[in-house]
């Protein structure tokens, strides 16, 4: 740059601190993750941001046509020396800024031996200049020696720069050559590891710039003017040309906020949970309101405070059990405040805070159970969460007596075998809690009463061919058995489950059972060992009724009737 032109920086819209991002509204975004007011340039996807640097020099300006050509900053000449104000400084920034641009001030160093020298062109740099919102750090624009040897005019860029953060509270950025850092300041990497970490690099006609003092003490540059004879429409001549590393530039502004939020963790469904939002200021004193969009459904937000002038929020969710559906669901918080929009993302996670859904418990019987003082009975009911159940829990009451658990045979099994009297009731009920800890109420079961008819009961008709036989080790201490083939005993009952007690072993028989008329399946009592009282066939129905059950023989060899438990749900 000569003394003569004035670089500049580009602005948009920047992820911060966790996705976050925060960009005056007046200034374009680009390439960024999130949003703001402005809209995204193209340029950004080159990962760049382009802009001009001018003065005086270039007269009037049509910033309007400067934006619209794809720039999106411009650093603008302010001042020179200890007494020199560049007179379109105010003029170009207010109208920059209003184009949408994003600008810059910088002071033209001419160093000299004299005595506080460095400090007096900060303290009149700073106040040629009232920077605020729109603006980026200042620059110090450094390409003349004043004779000072390397080590001397070290010490005055050192001097100069330290009066300057102490005037505009931000360390500002430095404008050189790598030609110039090089020789007249030996190339030193003090200024870079002082804190003074953005570089803007003076470099013609390259493809990428020549980074001076070890890439700037490892932080490379951050601007870069590329061309120093440029066109561009509305700036008469030449302009120098300038391009930003990255497609934000919030980390430069230096008046601004950005917003830093956090993950709110999990949060039930009917539960409140909550994130900490920060808000990042420099030079920003402003109040900051905030506001939140992506709520799911039957969700709520409030902020406190909405409105503060401190550095965080506290943000609380309200969900609503049954409306707000499980899932990841991302939020924007945006933060406003004079001419400066910020907006940063935090996920909420909706959690399972609804505790399983249970079917009542349904007792039945079953097949392949043993008669003994009681009556083998099975329950079974369902449960589902969308969590996962991890447990299940059943209790039976007797004849109206106390719950007492009922084993399970697994922590989340849905069925367990259990016992009712031979004449009498039980009642079952069940719980579930699924994986989040969410448990059920208990769900209560009818009341089914139980009832064994024996053998000998006037309510089974006979067909010929059956013979009684007393033995101590069958039901009732008697049985009927047939060898005859199509022998048949029918039993007609009220319930919902029935089953019928027989004999199996060596040489029994088979049948044919028929339910109300219907075919229902074939029994083979055969097997290698003996077991009385065995209900060798059972059948179950959601409600009671009146039904007939007929067993026929189907081959010539023995077959037992020894009784029939029935259940009657009410």
């Amino acid at each position: 740059m000569t003394r003569h032109r004035t670089p500049s920086l580009a602005l948009s819209s920047v992820v911060l601190l966790a996705s976050l991002v925060a960009a005056p509204a007046a200034l374009a975004s680009a390439g960024s993750t999130s949003t703001t007011t402005a809209t995204a340039d193209p340029a950004a996807t080159s990962g760049y941001l382009e802009g001009v640097d001018v003065s005086h020099w270039q007269g009037s300006i049509s910033w309007t046509k400067v934006a619209a050509a794809g720039k999106r900053f411009a650093m603008i000449k302010a001042s020179e020396s200890t007494d020199y104000v560049d007179p379109l400084y105010a003029g170009n920034r207010a109208n920059a800024q209003a184009a949408g641009l994003a600008t810059g001030a910088y002071h033209f160093a001419r160093p000299s031996s004299s005595a506080g020298d460095a400090a007096a062109e900060a303290d009149h740099f700073a106040s040629a200049v009232d920077l605020g919102t729109g603006d980026l750090i200042p620059a110090l624009d450094i390409e003349v020696t004043g004779g000072l040897t390397p080590s001397a005019l070290t010490a005055w860029v050192t001097s100069f720069l330290n009066e300057a953060t102490i005037r505009f509270g931000v360390k500002p950025m430095i404008y050189t050559s790598p030609a110039f850092w090089k020789t007249a300041l030996a190339d030193t990497r003090s200024l870079a590891d002082a804190g003074y970490k953005v570089l803007w690099v003076a470099h013609w006609g390259v493809s990428k710039p020549t980074v001076p003092a070890q890439n700037w003490g490892g932080h490379g540059w951050t601007f870069w003017q590329y061309d120093n004879c440029g066109s561009v429409p509305g700036i008469p001549g030449c302009v120098d040309l300038d391009r930003y590393n990255g497609t934000s530039l919030m980390p430069q502004l230096y008046s601004g906020f950005g917003l830093a939020a956090h993950s709110t963790g999990d949060v039930k469904q009917g539960d409140t949970g909550g994130a900490t939002i920060g808000i990042v200021r420099t030079n920003f004193d402003a109040a900051v309101a905030l506001d939140v969009d992506g709520l799911p459904a039957g969700a709520t937000a409030t902020f406190d405070p909405a409105t503060t002038t401190g550095n965080s929020s506290d943000l609380h969710v309200a969900t609503k059990a049954g409306v707000t559906p499980t899932g990841q669901f991302r939020l924007t918080i945006t933060g406003t405040g004079q001419d400066v929009t910020a907006q940063a993302h935090v996920f909420l996670v909706i959690a399972d805070g609804v505790p399983p859904q249970l079917t009542a418990p349904i007792v039945g019987l079953a097949s392949g159970t043993y008669l003994g003082s009681s009556i083998p009975v099975r329950v079974s009911w369902s449960a589902a969460d969308p969590s996962g159940v991890s447990s299940d829990a059943l209790q039976r009451s007797l004849n109206g007596g106390a719950w007492t658990a009922v084993a399970l045979p697994s922590p989340a099994a849905t069925a367990a075998s259990s016992s009712a009297p031979l004449t009498g009731t039980i009642r079952a009920k069940a719980a579930a809690t699924d994986t989040l800890g969410n448990a059920s109420t208990w769900v209560n079961g009818p009341t089914v009463a139980s009832g064994l008819t024996e053998q000998s009961s006037t309510g089974i008709s006979w067909s010929s061919g059956w013979h009684t036989v007393s033995q101590w080790w069958v039901s009732g201490g008697s049985l009927r058995y047939t060898t005859t083939v199509k022998a048949s005993v029918a039993y007609t009952f009220t319930g919902s489950s029935v089953a019928w007690v027989s004999v199996v072993g060596p040489g029994r028989g088979a049948v044919w059972v028929y339910v109300d008329g219907k075919f229902d399946k074939s029994v083979f009592l055969s097997s290698k060992t003996y077991h009385s009282r065995t209900l060798v066939w059972a059948k179950n129905w959601a409600t009671s009724g009146t039904h007939t059950v007929k067993i026929v023989t189907a081959r010539a060899a023995r077959v037992d009737v020894d009784a029939f438990v029935r259940l009657r749900s009410s």
